[in-house]
């Protein structure tokens, strides 16, 4: 969809995370996401979309607060999926944004959604809010399957195509659809990709529900540049020891230099591309920076 535009540099701040970290003093870390990006045009303008909301938002505004950052600007509200740790802030967020803020999501949005599994059972998972509530707080919703490109550089990745044999539906995971409780597959689950003029794709994930190596396949086909690095919750959590050796082998193999990874990403899959991507291997925290150019 429209002209291919690389941002001349980007800076992204994880807003919030599963772990707090400790470079700075007083941010809370909260299981969620939420990350801030930051890209510079053409033209010298920054550009700042938000990834994604946390599960609830006095705890996104406090961290941005500490960090000596605000919402103020904010062109968009992307959304990774919709599960309560990544939607809960939305509302707040809104509210503190100045004037009316296009929020991009998939049309599964205010789909009712439940997971059943590991001894537990929660019936409600979803996005706690309604149409009406967005609307009420300033937000106008995007509702679109496929990609679409945010701001110059930076691009909503869509309803992801699922063609690797090893990142398989996650499992327990239900919603309601036309009455009837059914599996959920979570087709909703996208990525962001942030092009970045001679460094090449940053691709952001909320959960990679989807499989982190389909969403980067799709953010290459989509921008047709180069992969960078991967950054975000990379769901391997209770994945097989064969999975995770193979999303690694086949990042590498699609030219990821780096990885920051946390959130539903696993320790036994954070150690493991610890190994393989070495001083290019970042947890990722609340607070989490970067700073971003081509060389």
């Amino acid at each position: 969809m429209g002209v291919l535009v690389r941002a001349l540099k980007a800076k992204l701040t994880v807003v919030i995370e599963d772990y707090s970290g400790y470079d700075v003093r007083g941010l809370v870390g909260q299981h969620g996401l939420s990350v801030l990006v930051e890209v510079e045009d053409g033209g010298g303008r920054v550009r700042r979309v938000l990834f994604d909301t946390g599960q609830e938002g006095g705890t996104l505004l406090r961290n941005l607060r500490i960090l000596g950052l605000g919402l103020k600007g904010v062109e968009a509200i992307a959304v990774s999926h919709r599960h309560y740790d990544h939607t809960g802030g939305l509302i707040e967020v809104l509210r503190e944004v100045s004037g009316r803020v296009p929020v991009i999501a998939h049309p599964h949005l205010f789909t009712p959604s439940m997971y059943v599994g590991g001894g537990d059972v929660s019936l409600s998972i979803g996005a706690p809010f309604t149409r009406g509530d967005v609307a009420a707080a300033g937000g106008e919703l995007l509702l679109v399957k496929s990609p679409i490109q945010v701001v110059p550089g930076v691009w909503w990745l869509g309803e992801i195509e699922r063609v690797t044999d090893f990142e398989e539906p996650p499992k327990g995971f239900y919603r309601v659809e036309g009455g009837e409780v059914v599996p959920d597959e979570i087709p909703d689950d996208t990525g962001l990709a942030i092009d970045i003029e001679g460094l090449g794709l940053v691709v952001i994930s909320g959960c990679s529900h989807s499989g982190i190596v389909n969403i980067v396949e799709q953010a290459l086909r989509v921008t047709g540049s180069e992969l960078y690095a991967v950054m975000g919750g990379l769901h391997l959590v209770t994945a097989s020891r064969e999975r995770i050796e193979r999303t690694v082998g086949k990042l590498r193999e699609l030219g990821a230099r780096e990885a920051w990874v946390g959130h539903c990403t696993g320790l036994r899959a954070e150690a493991a591309f610890l190994e393989a991507f070495k001083e290019g291997f970042r947890k990722i925290h609340s607070g989490f920076t970067l700073a971003l150019k081509g060389t």
